[in-house]
């Protein structure tokens, strides 16, 4: 017998496992592929997961950097005594009475700790597992720019020369407030969102800028020069002499024009005259005279009238008294002005600058007298009905005398805005 006789073949329909073999081996390689797809995707959602939770917690810290600066604006840190009421680090949590008007609201800020009604991030990563924090530091420390790094030279004691005032300062760490008077503070705002965290910092500055005063001698409700010399008392010249009374009586202007008491001699009599500053500029300069270093913001009548920005912030019935002696306020180089929106004064001493009577009370007696040995360069602001009664200086010396240095150099301040170049991201931890 031949061999090939021998072997047997195979019928087609033979179940011998192969197929069932081949099946399993492609179903294994497919239950592969699948499951390997099903890891690339998931570990795709979980990166986008965390990207998003990461970006999230990005902008909340940057909201809360907006924050911090819109506090800032609002109640800048110019001296210890302000400093000393900036908590060493703002938090989520709802700060303290004495700490509120420093630190952003949290309420305002992530869901967690407000509502959709009052929150600006309201996306799910903010519903909750969310904390924050800001610190606030001057800019004169070595190093400073990346101090937030390490930590240790944001919170050591700083000194150095003011350069407002020009005098040497020590501001115990860590320091809270501007020492060195540049209107520059550096901010720290981290956030953590679900876990993900987000550092950053950013030096803000104080932005300054001009406000409008009326440029004259004398604006008022009407004036009053009881004294008879033959000599200038109030000099507008360059300027002029406005008040909002419209007769010639004595009621509204008394003094004596053949003696020249007046200059300009024509009088602008309008009673359409605004008052000279806004209730919003108002409060704009009692904000800079809180922040001074020193402070001059007062409650009670001061014993000095130097400053930027004097503000006496007294009752409508209060009479404050200059002390006068001969004192002299201020320079011709770096004149002041002295905020009085309600009450009355009586000046008797040598002033550089501005002097404002806001007149809330609406009097129309008299709100400003500067009385003998007065001597005021720059100009007088009278609100309403208010009168000024001016006496004389000693010797050939005007009582009140227009220039113009001090309404050029007026100005307050307005928001804290980013320093370009200066918003860094640091290490999370």
């Amino acid at each position: 017998m031949e061999r090939n006789e021998l072997v047997r073949r195979a019928p087609l329909d033979d179940e011998g496992g192969w197929l069932l073999v081949t099946s399993m081996m492609v179903l294994s390689t497919m239950l592969v592929i699948a499951l390997t797809s099903f890891t690339l995707v998931d570990r795709g959602q979980k990166h986008s997961h965390d990207q998003r939770q990461r970006e999230s917690a990005l902008n909340l810290a940057e909201g809360v950097l907006y924050s911090q600066g819109f506090a800032l604006a609002q109640k800048w840190p110019g001296n210890a005594v302000a400093g000393a009421n900036v908590p060493p680090t703002c938090t989520q949590v709802a700060p303290a009475a004495a700490y509120a008007e420093f630190c952003p609201t949290p309420s305002t800020l992530a869901a967690a700790q407000g509502s959709a009604a009052t929150a600006n991030f309201t996306n799910t990563d903010s519903l909750s597992e969310v904390t924050w924090i800001t610190r606030i530091r001057d800019n004169g420390g070595p190093n400073l720019a990346g101090s937030f790094v390490s930590g240790a030279p944001a919170e050591a004691t700083q000194s150095g020369t003011n350069v407002r005032t020009g005098a040497a300062y020590t501001c115990p760490g860590p320091c809270k407030w501007d020492a060195n008077g540049d209107r520059q503070l550096w901010v720290q705002a981290r956030a953590v969102v679900q876990g993900k965290a987000r550092n950053i910092v950013a030096l803000l500055k104080r932005e300054q800028f001009d406000e409008p005063f009326p440029r004259n001698g004398l604006t008022a409700g009407s004036l009053r020069t009881p004294n008879n010399g033959n000599k200038t008392i109030i000099n507008a010249t360059g300027s002029q002499v406005v008040v909002r009374c419209t007769t010639t009586t004595t009621e509204c202007t008394d003094y004596n024009a053949a003696k020249v008491q007046v200059l300009p001699q024509t009088i602008i009599r309008d009673p359409t005259t605004p008052p000279a500053m806004t209730p919003h500029q108002i409060e704009r300069f009692k904000a800079v005279a809180q922040s001074a270093s020193p402070s001059t913001y007062y409650t009670s009548c001061p014993s000095s009238y130097t400053g930027t920005v004097v503000f006496i912030d007294v009752p409508a019935t209060t009479n404050c008294n200059d002390p006068g002696g001969g004192v002299v306020y201020n320079t011709p180089s770096d004149p002041g002005i002295v905020i009085m929106p309600r009450g009355t004064l009586y000046f008797q001493s040598i002033f550089h600058g501005l002097i404002y009577m806001a007149n809330q009370q609406g009097s129309s007696g008299t709100v400003l007298q500067a009385n003998d040995n007065t001597e005021v360069f720059g100009g007088v602001a009278i609100d309403g009905p208010g009168r000024l009664t001016a006496g004389q200086a000693s010797g050939n010396k005007a009582t009140i005398t227009f220039v113009a240095n001090p309404f050029n150099v007026l100005s307050s301040y307005g928001t804290a805005g980013l320093v370009q170049n200066t918003w860094r991201e640091l290490p999370a931890n």
